[in-house]
């Protein structure tokens, strides 16, 4: 999928943040517990998430926009993280995930709002994604947000 990058209000949400190094084991948790059950789901355990966000923050699915990454923490845990590459010179999201003791609280929309908000004053104009077909609730946030399914 892919959207033009355009203005959109959010509110602020409490904890937003960019992540840094220290958060990996954290969002590889959170990365567990997102998935687990879902379409998304294939079996891995937390060394398998560690593995897979050690390599998205080290350049493996394109060089990692940390700037541009967000992610809600706060006193009880990490909450959401987006995490934003460059994949084929354009921005992508390389992951969207939310603990399930905070979906539907609009944590993933202004994750992805204020990424987009930096990638535009970047002097960037559009991003993209990889999204699951039956993943109706992420199809759904991101159709809502201009996401249209590429060609």
């Amino acid at each position: 999928m892919r959207a033009a990058l355009v203005p959109v209000a959010c509110s602020l949400i409490a904890g937003l943040r960019a992540p840094v190094e220290a958060d990996a084991g954290a969002v590889a948790r959170l990365m567990l517990a997102a998935y687990a059950g879902s379409v998304d789901d294939e079996g891995e355990d937390e060394a398998d998430a560690l593995v897979e966000v050690r390599k998205t923050f080290g350049g493996d699915h394109g060089t990692f926009d940390a700037h541009s990454s967000k992610l809600v923490a706060r006193a009880d845990g990490l909450l959401h993280a987006t995490l934003i590459t460059r994949w084929q010179g354009r921005p992508f999201v390389a992951f969207a995930m939310t603990a399930p003791a905070a979906r539907r609280a609009g944590l993933a929309r202004a994750c992805l709002i204020a990424a987009v908000q930096d990638l535009r004053d970047q002097g960037e104009g559009e991003i993209r994604l990889v999204v699951t077909l039956d993943n109706l609730p992420a199809r759904t946030l991101y159709e809502s947000l201009g996401f249209v399914v590429q060609d």
